[in-house]
Formats: structure tokens, C-alpha cells, sequence
């Protein structure tokens, strides 16, 4: 039995090709496994100026909690933080529970690159880094 050369090299690239595109099929996904990806630090620049610092963890499957620190020239402020975590799509809310003025603001976020990028109800698009 003769076997014809180009159907034999025309296997070979199809067997190599379905090789190649399911391992990049699994390298190529940007979904995170979980929600635990989002516990730590992450640092970015909120809407009033300065710069950021969320400490986050997630609770009961998709909750956030946290807590914040934004440095400014003038004095530190201290927000809380929630919100939801489902896949790589993240919802921040940072607001001062013992402020007079309750003022809060507003994250709708997305991870890419693995940096979070957000953008606030008013517009406001910024980008939070993990930085722990």
C-alpha cells in the first residue's frame, strides 16, 4: 500500500494545527479562575486627586470588602470600600461612613492586562493596579 505524500504532509498540518490552536485557546483566556484574584492591594487615582490604596478581599463567593487609604497634599482620607466581584467584572464603591456629607463614588471595572480598568458614574476613567 503506496501513501501519498500530500496527504500525508496535509494530516500533519491539520493534527499540528488542532495541537497548536487548542493550547493557545487555553493560554489566550483572560477570565480568572475564582474570585480570589482580587484580594490584595491595588493602587489607582480616584476622581478627587491623589492616589489610592484599596486593600480588598472577597467574601462569600462574591462580595468585596475593604478598606482604603488616598494620599493627598493636604490630608490622608481613609473610605470604605464594597462591592461585587463576578468573572473579571468588578463593581467598587468607596464612601465615608462618618462623613456629614455622605459622598460616594461609584467603580465600574473590568480586569485586562491585569490591571483593573474603571470608569465612575460621572464619566471619570482611571486604572487600578494590584500592588500586593
Amino acid at each position: 500500500m503506496e501513501i501519498n505524500k500530500q496527504w500525508l504532509a496535509g494530516m500533519l498540518f491539520s493534527v499540528l494545527f488542532l495541537i497548536g490552536s487548542t493550547s493557545f485557546s487555553f493560554g489566550a483566556s483572560d477570565e480568572p479562575l475564582g474570585n480570589t484574584w482580587l484580594n490584595g492591594k491595588w493602587e489607582g487615582r480616584p476622581p478627587i486627586g491623589g492616589v489610592l490604596t484599596m486593600t480588598l478581599t472577597v467574601e462569600k463567593d462574591n462580595q468585596v470588602q475593604g478598606k482604603g487609604l488616598i494620599r493627598q497634599a493636604n490630608k490622608p482620607a481613609h473610605p470604605q470600600v464594597t462591592g461585587t466581584v463576578n468573572g473579571n467584572e468588578v463593581t467598587l464603591e468607596t464612601f465615608f461612613p462618618d462623613a456629614f456629607s455622605q459622598s460616594a463614588v461609584h467603580y465600574d471595572c473590568r480586569l485586562m492586562n491585569e490591571v483593573l480598568q474603571c470608569r465612575t458614574k460621572s464619566g471619570y476613567k482611571t486604572v487600578f493596579k494590584k500592588v500586593d
